[in-house]
Formats: structure tokens, sequence, C-alpha cells
């Protein structure tokens, strides 16, 4: 049986600034799937409109779920995240910039909130693949598990109280501190010095539309994770 100090990750090695940037990144995720609603509440009385923003932050996971972990498998993980982090940053400190000039509107609301969740599919899924380079095999467990912890709290504990203090202070505030967790992460990952991935030679006519066969099939196999 391992110990605890077996089956505990070391937090140097570049796990300790993975697991930094995604929690970082998730935090940065909870302002803005917070704020944005709010936002919208604002700006329009109609219900509809205000449900829609919210709906816009979830949609691309039912969307995009999938082929963003099919895509993070194939590409370098490192790299996507740090440069989808920057992406997202650049795009909500424009949209931080749009707000505080009062040129916000609910459909440029719902642009971001889908292109941002759109990207974080991939971001996500890509720092879950990034681990077995990072760590131990005998602590990838361990890992999923700190790295995820990490996550929930950021985003579900942490992140969502803040915004409506930040609103107090302007309702540009939530996405120019969003601007900066994402950043943030995306120096942190590029700051990791980690080789490209090493991957099998793929099957012939071997497609993402067939490796999320692949993926879904293996789900169903699996009793503890199904």
């Amino acid at each position: 049986m391992m110990t605890v100090e077996e089956w505990a990750p070391a937090w140097r090695g570049g796990f300790g600034r993975l697991w930094t940037a995604a929690v970082v990144s998730r935090f940065g995720d909870a302002l803005r799937t917070s704020a944005l609603p709010l936002l919208a509440a604002r700006l329009t009385d109609d219900p509809l409109a205000v449900a829609s923003v919210t709906a816009c932050g979830y949609v691309p996971w039912l969307l995009f779920g999938l082929l963003g972990g099919a895509v993070a498998d194939r590409v370098d993980q490192r790299r996507a995240m740090w440069a989808v982090d920057t992406v997202r940053g650049l795009l909500v400190a424009s949209f931080a910039l749009a707000v505080g000039l009062g040129h916000a509107s609910v459909p440029l609301l719902l642009l971001l909130a889908f292109a941002l969740t759109t990207l974080q599919t991939l971001f996500d899924n890509a720092s879950t693949a990034l681990l077995p380079s990072l760590v131990d095999r005998r602590t990838l467990g361990g890992a999923n598990a700190r790295l995820m912890t990490g996550q929930q709290i950021a985003g579900g504990l942490l992140g969502a109280p803040l915004v409506p203090l930040l609103l107090a202070g302007g309702a540009f505030l939530p996405f120019a501190a969003d601007s900066t967790t994402y950043l943030a992460a995306a120096l942190l990952v590029a700051s990791l010095r980690t080789p490209p991935p090493e991957r099998a030679p793929r099957p012939a006519g071997s497609t993402l539309r067939t490796e999320i066969g692949e993926g879904l099939r293996a789900l169903w196999q699996d009793r503890a994770l199904r």
C-alpha cells in the first residue's frame, strides 16, 4: 500500500506551476461566468436575454467538450494552454475596455461568453492531458485529485462571491481582473520546460471523430468512471 508521501505528487518539476495556472485560470472563469449575467441584467430587463448569456457560458461544453479532449491529445498541450489563455486574456481585456467606455451590449456578452467557454474546453482538457509528463505515474491519481480540487475551490467557492464587490467598484472591474488571471496563467504555463509529447503513430484513417468514439467507448467500459 502506498503511503501519503508516495501518493502525493511533488510540487517541483512543473506540477506546482501547472496546478497554479489551472487554478488561477478557473478563478478567472468563475469571475466571468458570474459577472456576465449580472452585467446583462443591468443592460436589459428581458429574462430570456439574461438566461441566454448564462447558457452561452455552458453550452460549448456540450458542443465542443469531446472535441476539445480529442484536440488536446493531438497537440502540444503546453503551447495550447498558454496560447488559449493569452487569447482569452486579450479578449476579456478588450471587453473590459468596452464596458468602461459604455459600449457593452447583450449581443457582445453572448458572443464573449460562447467564445471564452469554447476556448476553455481546450484549456481544461489540455491541463489534464499534460499531467502525465509532469508527475510520476504512481502519483498521477493524486495529481489529478489535487488539480480538480483546486479548480473546484477556486471556481465554486472563491471567484463568484467576489464579483458583487468588484461590480460595486465599476462594471469593468470583474473583467479586468479576469483578464489578469488568464494572462498570469498563460505566463505560468509558458514557463514550463517540458519536452514535446511523444505519441505513438496514429492508425491509418484515424480522425477526431473516431478518437472521440474511442473515448466514449472507453468511458462506457470503465464502470467507475461511467
